[in-house]
């Protein structure tokens, strides 16, 4: 008799129970993610051809704080992938060409300034890996001086929803 109350009771008690289970909230590593604004550098002679900058040296700057972008910190590149700041509406970097230090370690290089506006938009992926962040509508603004190393800056996708081309390409 006790067996056959427990082969009775076992897969009942089983099927009240497994519905309540859920999966993990694991996030996989193919999910998207918050994209950063990819930025090719142009020959501006020849603007089909991809140009290296020299000794680049890109610096995010805020009200507060210019802190130097992680990884871009005096390289030789034709790309880059920089964060915009995505509780804002707007992002400034200064791009340094030729960036080294003299003597008394202050900056020698031909520094730049581009603010790029957007409108970020939240989008929820799940709840193991809550929201990414894309920015609509890009456009920027370089300051104009009297020894601009940057000809010219064209958006080629004002929409950066994600990393797979570039966003921005930039004449020198």
């Amino acid at each position: 008799m006790k067996k056959k109350i427990l082969t009775t009771l076992v897969p009942l008690l089983a099927l009240l129970i497994l519905p309540g289970c859920e999966r993990d909230d694991i996030c996989p590593r193919e999910s998207p993610t918050t994209p950063q604004l990819i930025i090719r550098f142009y020959n501006t002679l020849e603007p089909d051809e991809p140009k290296s900058v020299t000794r680049l040296k890109v610096i995010a700057q805020n009200e507060d704080v210019s802190e130097t972008v992680p990884r871009l910190n005096r390289i030789t590149v034709d790309s880059i992938a920089i964060p915009l700041r995505s509780f804002d509406t707007e992002t400034t970097f200064i791009f340094i060409d030729e960036s080294a230090d003299d003597e008394d370690g202050a900056e020698t290089g031909n520094p730049d300034f581009i603010s790029f506006t957007y409108t970020p938009q939240e989008v929820f992926i799940s709840r193991g890996c809550g929201y990414s962040i894309n920015y609509l509508g890009l456009n920027y603004t370089l300051s104009d001086d009297t020894n601009n190393w940057i000809s010219n800056v064209l958006i080629e996708t004002p929409n950066v929803i994600n990393q797979n081309q570039a966003h921005v390409k930039i004449f020198h």
